[in-house]
């Protein structure tokens, strides 16, 4: 009796271990079941993405590889048990992006409220609540916004200028990677949570700490990032964080304290921050020119719960952070290597600030045009996020095509292959400001140009992100006065 029940349970083992493996054959061949040109070479687990996994190729490198790799205007490839398309022609990624929005308004990334409460920002969220939220927050990056959180800037600027010019009288060299995200961890933790901070002095200031624990270079780190683009779903089942607990902590410490005290104390300050508050209490940002807010005591009046102020305040230390201080040094690291284009900027710098009474303003470093080619070009060829993703949320027929897209199926981009594709760029690995005009990024066919997404779903803090960029590269190019 025990020998026959121990074929059958033998007998079911092989018949499961059968039925996963045609599972899994025929999941991996479904682009080429639909007639669509795919990249060979999927395995069984981890399709395409082997060495991502194991952390020896990124996803946007992984991306920029396959592009390179193909003539096909897209390409079938395969993630973690499900079918990807990757979209090479730059026409193409155009009516993805925008003329058919409807067909892809979500980036399908990791999302979940319940519990991970960090991820449901504005970059995640999809539907109905993304579109909300969208048009909530859209008021609090005005350039009349901007221009009164201009002061802020500076404030953080007058840190770096005091700090190079000790390194400048001590002949030390300077870590310009370190210097850099500490200037923009300064500047984040003022515009953001609006506490003042100064890492530069502080090195291992908590800020400056959680900062480094978002983007370490760790085990987790590697497999949380691949599973919030690559399977998200997966993320969710095995309930595995955006962010490490203690992250998480601090984020929500920072904020509660910090919503506590301006409410009890009626503390008004032109930063990001306080626009979270108004929306929090009367449902809208007001005027350019009026910053405070009338404080409802009932919770339930207000318009936007604890949870999405931590989610957008998370969000815009994490992004604003990273992609700040990385393309502040990638500028500078440019510059070094180019020193004509580097005079041509330093030039342009005592020149504007020439034109306004000597004086570092939102209007003169809007003035600085050929210092933003300069950061246009290093977004060119550094983009932040080197990929773009979107869900089908319904059938697509490829123009041009017969082929259709199902609904649910996951389109990636790569802006690290468009912008590097001598198709579109002379010399692509070349850094040259010059080949960028006033029409580069509104032209996505001839110049692709995706730093900052297109489309609906673009990215909402492009300009404050551009203009503390300049403010640092100015402040670490041009000596100058305060007034």
């Amino acid at each position: 009796m025990s020998i026959i029940t121990g074929n059958w349970k033998l007998d079911l083992l092989i018949g499961i271990i059968t039925l996963i493996y045609f599972y899994l054959k025929r999941t991996y061949s479904y682009w080429e079941r639909r007639g669509f040109a795919s990249l060979p070479g999927a395995s069984l687990l981890f399709g395409h993405f082997r060495a991502t996994f194991a952390q020896k190729e990124s996803v946007g490198h992984f991306f920029n590889r396959v592009y390179r790799g193909t003539n096909e205007p897209f390409l079938g490839v395969y993630g973690f048990l499900k079918p990807m398309l990757l979209i090479k022609d730059p026409e193409l990624v155009r009516t993805v992006l925008i003329k058919d929005f409807a067909h892809f308004p979500d980036r399908g990334v990791h999302c979940n409220e319940e519990y991970d409460p960090l991820s449901a920002h504005l970059f995640a969220l999809s539907g109905q609540r993304w579109k909300e939220l969208r048009v909530k927050l859209s008021p609090t990056f005005t350039s009349g916004k901007l221009k009164a959180m201009f002061p802020t800037l500076l404030e953080c600027g007058a840190t770096l200028q005091n700090y190079l010019e000790k390194v400048v009288e001590k002949d030390e060299l300077l870590d310009v990677c370190e210097i850099s995200a500490r200037h923009s961890t300064n500047v984040i933790a003022s515009v953001a949570f609006g506490i003042d901070v100064d890492t530069i002095s502080e090195p291992n200031h908590e800020f400056r700490e959680n900062g480094r624990r978002i983007f370490a270079a760790s085990f987790w780190n590697a497999i949380r990032f691949f599973l919030k683009f690559i399977s998200p779903n997966l993320m969710s089942l095995l309930r595995i964080k955006s962010v490490d607990n203690e992250v998480e902590d601090f984020i929500k410490a920072i904020v509660k304290s910090s919503i506590e005290c301006r409410e009890k104390n009626n503390v008004v300050r032109k930063d990001f921050f306080q626009l979270l508050i108004q929306l929090r209490n009367s449902g809208s940002v007001k005027s350019d020119d009026e910053w405070d807010t009338v404080i409802k005591a009932d919770e339930n009046q207000k318009t936007l719960t604890l949870n999405e102020i931590l989610a957008q305040t998370f969000v815009f230390f994490a992004a604003g952070f990273e992609t700040s201080s990385t393309t502040l040094s990638y500028c500078l690291y440019e510059l070094a290597k180019n020193p004509d284009i580097q005079e041509r900027v330093r030039d342009e710098i005592y020149r504007v600030l020439e034109e306004h009474d000597s004086k570092l303003s939102y209007e003169s470093v809007s003035d600085m045009k050929y210092l933003e080619k300069c950061i246009d070009e290093t977004l060119r060829k550094y983009p932040v996020l080197p990929f773009l993703n979107r869900t089908c949320v319904k059938e697509w027929l490829i123009p041009g095509t017969d082929k259709v897209i199902e609904k649910g199926t996951e389109v990636f981009i790569s802006a690290l292959g468009l912008q590097r594709d001598s198709k579109f760029y002379q010399e692509p690995d070349r850094f040259n400001p010059d080949r960028l005009n006033e029409e580069s990024g509104k032209n996505l066919v001839n110049k692709p140009m995706l730093t900052f997404g297109d489309g609906p779903r673009n990215c909402i803090g492009m300009r404050l992100g551009k203009m503390q960029t300049k403010v640092g590269l100015v402040l670490m190019l041009q000596k100058f006065k305060y007034d």
